[in-house]
């Protein structure tokens, strides 16, 4: 396999609009969890949970709802009183990575943010690795208003996703990538947004130290510099 083909992929993708944001990758995986987010305001209760596991980019498109809503955010550990006067004045909240370390969570002060969920004063998003049913909860008031939540699932990135999204990063550089390096990263590189980014900020360092373009020679080096399989 050549490691300089002449041919480079270029950016030719139809990327969607993310609510005034910088685009964000729509793809099977996440389709569902996209459409919730859009659908939000007309959510009865305005109640979400995007429920994926880690790298799956909850907190990017939690993110993207945050820049749109002016919501508050916190960690499912830090609510408390004041935390909680904050997110009912702005009328929406994110709380992520719920349900937290074991005890952590205040579920007194969850239970009156859920609770204004329902009633409608304020819309209300979680993100989790898992289930509302699989976080442990005691508070039974807390339990049967999660029941009323919307539950949608994100996975981690498909091939056609995890695709888009490294030439999506490459072309925020202005780079762009041979075909042949694409097709080899993909299958060698961590399914997370995380490592997608860390792995073409590495191949911009060596493209750039080498004053080449990104060719699969380029692509070999940083993967197995980052301790990629041979696949």
């Amino acid at each position: 396999m050549s490691d300089a083909p002449s041919r480079q992929l270029s950016l030719d993708l139809a990327f969607r609009p993310a609510m005034e944001r910088e685009d964000f990758l729509v793809s099977e995986c996440n389709a569902a969890a996209v459409d919730a987010i859009d659908r939000f305001e007309s959510l009865s209760p305005p109640l979400l949970v995007i429920v994926g596991p880690i790298g799956a980019g909850k907190t990017h498109l939690s993110e993207v709802w945050r820049t749109s809503s002016n919501a508050v955010r916190a960690d499912a550990g830090g609510l408390g009183e004041d935390m909680a006067a904050r997110m009912l004045e702005a009328g929406a909240a994110i709380i992520e990575d719920m349900p937290g370390d074991p005890g952590a969570l205040d579920e007194g002060t969850l239970f009156h943010i859920l609770n204004a969920a329902v009633q409608n004063r304020i819309r209300l998003l979680m993100t989790s690795r898992t289930a509302p049913p699989a976080w442990g909860l005691v508070t039974e008031d807390v339990k049967t208003r999660l029941r009323l939540a919307t539950v949608v699932t994100i996975d981690l990135p498909d091939d056609a996703l995890f695709s888009a999204l490294i030439m999506k990063l490459m072309a925020d550089r202005q780079m762009t990538v041979a075909a042949n390096a694409l097709r080899y990263a993909v299958p060698r590189l961590e399914r997370s947004f995380e490592a997608a980014e860390n792995f073409v900020e590495a191949v911009e360092r060596v493209s750039v130290e080498k004053r080449k373009t990104v060719t699969l020679g380029i692509v070999r080096e940083v993967i197995a510099g980052q301790g990629g399989e041979e696949r």
